[in-house]
């Protein structure tokens, strides 16, 4: 099958486990990385293994190896866990967390607002905006919790 033609429901199939912890580890480091250092770097334990996954990534079209022996993320795909997360680099953070940090600003500005006004209605629209922040703050905990591969690296 030609790594062009492949789904993305194919993909999230078999992008998973040890592969899906290189993938990762790869999206996170963007510079070009051998085989060695990447298996220190997703705690692989050989380079084989690591060399193993790297091809099957390779077999996907999602990493090039160039002439150096060196591979580097080829197509940035969100598949499965990966949809979670935005960003590039080591930048790469849960989807939530720009939601639970929206809305806990518009929190703050309504606790001045009800301070100031404090009528029924505000500390109705207050007690919903707590809510609404502590389950926000919560999925975007849970997410990190969720990554393929601990923040260790």
């Amino acid at each position: 099958m030609p790594n062009e033609e492949i789904s993305e429901e194919e993909l999230a199939k078999e992008l998973k486990g040890k592969t899906l912890r290189v993938y990762w580890f790869m999206l996170r480091h963007p510079e070009p990385l051998t085989a060695r250092e990447i298996q220190r770097g997703a705690d692989l334990s050989s380079p084989s293994l690591s060399m193993h996954h790297l091809e099957k990534l390779k077999k996907f079209g999602l990493v090039n190896k160039d002439v150096h022996g060196q591979y580097t993320v080829k197509r940035d795909v969100r598949v499965g866990v990966l949809r979670l997360f935005v960003g590039r680099g080591r930048l790469m953070v849960p989807r939530y967390l720009f939601y639970a940090t929206f809305y806990t600003s518009i929190t703050a500005a309504m606790v001045t607002m009800a301070i100031r006004f404090g009528d029924w209605y505000s500390a109705i629209l207050l007690v919903l905006l707590i809510s609404v922040c502590i389950v926000l703050w919560m999925e975007a905990l849970r997410t990190w919790q969720e990554q393929p591969f601990p923040e260790g690296d």
